[in-house]
């Protein structure tokens, strides 16, 4: 097995003499059968999708309702990391805006991972209608607001609310799931990285950490700057969202095709080329017309550029979460000052 590099050692039986924790006191284990017979077999029709090393079906389990399982492909070097990473991390984080874990199960080379179900799919599902029926949701300018500001509350808590950072490294809206409320909670955290324990500092900074080769990510939420250094950080999650928040507004994919053009473009410099910079019925989602405050807009749009700025000038998560809760104020004072006139 590969053991993944910032993590103790991965363990299902109790050894007296290893002080880590066997994973079976930090989550529920499944056998096989319990998660076969929860999907007739891994039966297709409960296929929902995934890529790279994993395969993600739903599920239904007594105790649980409806769940979703991943299923990781661990004959290669890269489940097996993202697996035991996955495991490993999620059982430690509590969090509203964090995907819970259920539990997992670990069957010779058959490796599996149960959270519960979310009924509205993806964020990138509800903004461009890759759902089951395939219908565009409506979602508000106020829903869409809170949906960033509960990512932002995630992200800031992964990075500085846990004992140890951890860097996520995929935050793309296909890992934001939202629930029936459309409360959105961070998912997959099989690439995502854990910083040991810094000596003599009461908050280690973050580090920035090496790319492994096989790793992927999607190029159209990477810094550039990885480009050049090959090295990602905490402030790579900022820029990833910063992308994120820019396909929300605009209900544009963060990488897409335009008529009579042989190649996708990329929405950060569509977003923000010469002909739409500063100028909202450009960009704005059209179903927002008229919606947005002005105010609102100014600081919205003020922290997405920030976060796509060089490195050093973006800010930490919690600024972001702090920026889009006074968006939301001023969103909902501009609403309740119409509703009166």
């Amino acid at each position: 097995m590969v053991p993944f590099p910032c993590l103790p050692c991965f363990t299902t039986k109790s050894n007296t003499t290893n002080h880590f924790t066997p994973i079976e006191q930090l989550c529920h284990r499944f056998s096989l059968a319990q998660l076969q017979a929860a999907t007739n077999g891994f039966n297709p029709s409960l296929f929902l999708g995934g890529e790279g090393p994993c395969q993600v079906y739903k599920a239904h389990l007594k105790a649980h309702g409806d769940v979703v399982i991943k299923r990781f492909k661990t004959r290669s070097p890269a489940g097996e990391i993202e697996f035991r990473a996955e495991v490993k991390i999620l059982c430690q984080l509590h969090h509203p805006n964090i995907v819970p874990l259920i539990g997992f199960c670990e069957h010779k080379n058959d490796k599996f991972v149960v959270f519960n179900y979310v009924p509205n799919g993806s964020l990138y599902d509800c903004l461009h209608g890759t759902n089951n029926n395939n219908v565009l949701v409506p979602l508000s300018w106020k829903q869409r607001l809170h949906i960033c500001i509960g990512v932002a509350r995630g992200l800031h808590y992964i990075h500085f609310g846990t004992k140890i950072p951890i860097m996520h490294r995929a935050v793309t809206s296909s890992n934001i799931l939202l629930d029936h409320n459309l409360v959105p909670k961070v998912a997959d955290f099989g690439l995502c990285k854990k910083q040991p324990e810094g000596k003599g500092e009461s908050r280690p900074k973050p580090p920035r950490v090496e790319l492994r080769e096989n790793l992927e990510l999607s190029l159209e939420y990477l810094e550039p700057e990885y480009r050049i250094t090959g090295r990602l950080s905490h402030k790579s999650d900022v820029y990833s969202f910063g992308v994120v928040m820019l396909e929300i507004l605009c209900r544009k994919e963060a990488c897409f095709s335009t008529p009579g053009r042989d190649c996708c473009e990329y929405l950060v410099k569509w977003a923000f080329d010469d002909e739409r910079k500063g100028v909202p019925e450009k960009i704005v989602d059209p179903s927002l017309t008229g919606k947005i405050a002005p105010a609102c807009w100014e600081m919205f749009i003020e922290i997405v550029q920030r976060c796509l700025a060089s490195v050093e000038e973006r800010p930490r998560m919690g600024e972001v979460e702090v920026v889009l809760e006074n968006a939301l104020l001023l969103q909902e004072r501009a609403d309740a000052v119409k509703e009166l006139v």
